[in-house]
C-alpha cells in the first residue's frame, strides 16, 4: 500500500502542477479533511475544510490571491496510511507581491487521500497579506494554507 499511496500523491501533485483540479479532487475521499493553519480572517484560504466541494473552493481561492511560480516535489516517504512529501511550492501573493513556500502532509484511507495539512510560518503569511484588508471567514468551512515568506 505504502508505494500505491506514493503513487497516488505523485499524481495528485502532477494535476496540481497541470492546473487539473478535477483530477485532483478525484484522489481525495468524500469526506475528506483539509486543513491550512492560520487565521481565516486574515489569510484567505486558512482553516478547515470538509469534503470535495469545499476542497474545490479552497482551490478557487487559491487560485485567485496567488500564483504558483514552481512547485517542486522533491521526496516522498510512506508508511502505513501516512505520506509525506517533501517539497517546496514557491508562489506570489498577487495583490501584494510577495513570494511565500509551503510544505505539506497526507494521510490516506482506502487508496484516497483522507486528509490534508499544511504547515507554515503564519506570522509571514499574513505579513504578505498585509495591506491592512481583511477577508470574511467562512465559519468552520474555510481553509488554511501555511507558507514562509522567503
Amino acid at each position: 500500500m505504502n508505494e500505491f499511496n506514493k503513487n497516488v500523491v505523485k499524481d495528485v501533485y502532477a494535476a496540481f502542477q497541470r492546473g487539473n483540479i478535477p483530477a485532483l479532487l478525484i484522489c481525495l475521499t468524500e469526506d475528506v479533511h483539509w486543513f491550512s493553519i492560520g487565521p481565516p480572517m486574515l489569510i484567505p484560504t486558512a482553516g478547515t475544510r470538509y469534503g470535495r466541494d469545499q476542497v474545490e473552493e479552497y482551490f478557487a481561492t487559491f487560485e485567485s490571491i496567488e500564483e504558483v511560480e514552481s512547485f517542486t516535489p522533491l521526496e516522498f516517504i510512506a508508511e502505513g496510511e501516512k505520506v509525506v512529501a517533501i517539497g517546496e511550492m514557491r508562489s506570489r501573493i498577487k495583490r501584494t507581491n510577495t513570494l511565500i513556500k509551503t510544505p505539506w502532509g497526507l494521510t490516506f484511507r482506502n487508496g484516497k487521500i483522507s486528509d490534508f495539512r499544511s504547515f507554515c510560518d503564519t506570522a509571514a503569511v499574513v505579513l504578505a497579506f498585509s495591506e491592512k484588508q481583511t477577508y470574511p471567514a467562512k465559519a468552520a468551512t474555510t481553509a488554511s494554507r501555511s507558507a514562509g515568506i522567503f
